[in-house]
């Protein structure tokens, strides 16, 4: 497969307090998951970016202190990925079974050449690649996540949506979890059924690289749900348009767009968590105390969908990280067991963090950052 037009990606190295920069998108997927990486002895945290770009990101990275944060612009991918993450691993297989059971046979031409990953950890990635080849586009990612609903609703499997977020970075093939000490591992769709869950770890527990298998041919029905999830997404973005117009935009003035829309709106459930987080550290930052901070957030991330205890932990995580930032003390990582969404406000938070002197150092990095998309 040649490289895409759109190949600006978001790449983070290392541990989640690491910074952003950017890489040639194809080059660097396509070394780790030929483990061309592996063989060079790289196998530490890594992430992508789901999505890729063009010379709008590039742009914009340079006009926002090297940071990607607030990027509105067009996007694109070539592989769309259904995210599989539950707590109980057994769980997991059998949702990732079920889900790429449906897919081969809602597109039968992808049997044999669906790609899974087991994640390392607590789940799976299922891939499936848009070989219509849709044009890059803002919004992109919108229609990509109305897409991937479609298929995991007909599945009757949950998957998480967060991942569709326009920056989201999600980890590299053949990198090793810091926790369990397993690679995110392909599986080939008949070894997914075959092997039991000891079978998949023993695989996890070494890098391989085999690549990523291409669909050879392009599935008629794909392109028909993809114009259907145009359709739907533009739908659902023009209600909230007018929802926006008939309410106005005068309180945008005064406070930030995710805070008026989380307690007008409400927020989709992949935004829930870090939206409510982001709201009471806004809050705290303007001086309001903890009780007001409660007070007005609570039953708005009640109304859409949060337990009361993952409500009294985001509000509170979103106000002692407002009142450390006051401080200037350090904000520490964030647990994953506690902390799901942290990743992605703590990458973030450091996007614009100095770079390490040997930064653009690493392979596939410079091109992009200088303007060039391989």
């Amino acid at each position: 497969m040649t490289a895409p037009p759109f190949d600006v990606g978001a790449f983070v190295l290392g541990g989640v307090d690491s910074p952003r920069v950017l890489v040639r998108h194809h080059a660097l997927l396509t070394a780790y998951a030929d483990g061309v990486m592996a063989e060079k002895g790289e196998d530490r945290e890594a992430y992508l970016s789901h999505f890729a770009f063009g010379p709008e990101m590039t742009a914009h990275h340079r006009a926002n202190r090297q940071s990607v944060a607030e990027y509105a612009g067009p996007c694109w991918c070539r592989w769309l990925i259904l995210d599989i993450d539950r707590p109980n691993l057994v769980d997991a297989l059998a949702d990732a079974r079920r889900l790429v059971q449906t897919v081969q046979h809602h597109y039968p031409e992808t049997e044999g050449d669906l790609p899974i990953y087991f994640s390392g950890n607590k789940g799976f990635h299922v891939l499936l690649e848009l070989v219509h080849n849709p044009p890059p586009a803002v919004g992109f990612h919108h229609v990509c996540r109305t897409l991937a609903e479609a298929l995991a609703a007909n599945a009757l499997v949950k998957i998480d949506t967060s991942i569709y977020s326009v920056n989201q970075p999600l980890r590299l093939p053949n990198t090793r979890h810091p926790k369990t000490g397993l690679f995110k591992r392909r599986i080939d769709s008949e070894a997914l059924f075959k092997l039991d869950l000891p079978g998949i770890l023993e695989l996890a527990k070494h890098p391989c690289g085999d690549g990523i298998p291409t669909v050879r041919t392009p599935p008629p029905q794909l392109v028909e749900d993809w114009h259907e999830a145009e359709k739907r997404a533009a739908s659902k973005a023009e209600a909230h348009a007018a929802i926006r117009r008939e309410y106005g935009n005068a309180a945008d003035t005064r406070a930030p767009r995710y805070f008026v829309e989380l307690l007008r709106f409400g927020v989709d459930e992949g935004e829930r968590h870090h939206t409510l987080f982001r709201c009471a550290a806004w809050l705290t930052e303007q001086g309001a105390p903890p009780s007001l901070v409660f007070a007005l957030l609570t039953e708005p991330g009640q109304d859409v969908g949060l337990t009361p205890k993952d409500v009294l932990r985001q509000i509170r995580c979103g106000i002692d990280h407002a009142i450390r930032q006051r401080s200037a003390s350090a904000d520490p990582a964030p647990d994953p067991n506690t902390d799901p969404d942290g990743f992605e406000r703590l990458a973030i938070q450091h996007e614009a963090d100095p770079l390490p002197p040997d930064a653009m150092e690493f392979p596939f990095g410079a091109l992009a950052t200088t303007g060039g998309t391989g």
